[in-house]
């Protein structure tokens, strides 16, 4: 039997029913809340991401690169409004657009001006593709603005964490209450079946010590060692990044403050 339920917030296990075999596992969706007209909420303070690359040793294909939209509007009906040209146009161009915090930005994209949301394309699309989009959107929606949307290059954590309870639907509900993922993930999607748990992340870079966080987390609510809680890529296709090859992040220069004389 299969159990999808959808939360915002906080990870609930309250579920649907739709049949199907017992061996489908059961999926949960977790979803970091968002303010008005979607606008993501930002990392929690101490989350490790924001000024300057985190120590991260998880890489490889547990890195992805990815290309970001962050778009930039005067008031929420108008980011509304470019939500929905960039949508229209991901549509007609047979792609789509999912939300992400704007912590995968590069610090010096953000000292310039912070967006208002941050948008990615799936994996695999280039910067030529979303200038595209971008391109048929503005003439969409009649977008005159020319800064309105910055598009870049990101790298992103594409990380599962697995552990094998006894109890795996207790496990899960266990996690929940303690909102330990919530607090060091905001996004994720767990999933288990009869004898595992699964915890997936596509988001921005995690440090070393926030790793080690989410997998004390899981062990604790599964009543076993971290040791016993594996690190795997989401996913063996594709191509993914060594950061010991990748260049720092640019410099952050930050903007002089006006001076104030009487």
């Amino acid at each position: 039997m299969r159990r999808v339920t959808a939360a915002a917030g906080l990870l609930v296990l309250a579920g649907a029913v739709s049949g199907c075999t017992d061996e489908a596992p059961s999926v949960v969706a977790a979803r970091h809340p968002l303010g008005a007209a979607g606008r993501a909420v930002g990392a929690e303070p101490g989350s490790d991401v924001g000024n300057g690359r985190p120590q991260v040793s998880y890489d490889g294909l547990m890195v992805r690169r990815r290309v970001a939209l962050a778009l930039h509007a005067g008031s929420d009906e108008e980011l509304a409004e470019l939500r929905g040209g960039l949508d229209e146009a991901a549509k007609r161009l047979h792609t789509r657009l999912s939300e992400m915090s704007s912590s995968v930005l590069d610090p010096a994209l953000l000292e310039q001006r912070s967006p208002d949301l941050t948008l990615v394309l799936p994996a695999g699309a280039s910067l030529a593709d979303a200038r595209i989009l971008v391109r048929l959107a503005a003439s969409t929606a009649n977008i005159r603005d020319p800064r309105w949307c910055d598009v870049t290059a990101v790298l992103v954590h594409d990380l599962r964490f697995s552990v094998h309870p006894k109890t795996p639907a207790a496990v899960a509900a266990a996690i929940a209450r303690e909102g330990i993922l919530s607090d060091a993930l905001g996004n994720y999607l767990v999933t288990f079946g009869s004898a595992e748990l699964d915890v997936s992340y596509t988001g921005s870079l995690l440090s070393d010590r926030l790793v080690y966080a989410v997998r004390d987390g899981m062990a604790r609510s599964a009543g076993v060692q971290p040791a016993a809680v594996s690190v795997s890529p989401r996913s063996t296709a594709g191509v993914g990044v060594d950061l010991a090859k990748e260049p720092a992040p640019p410099a952050v220069v930050s903007r002089p403050r006006p001076s104030h004389t009487h």
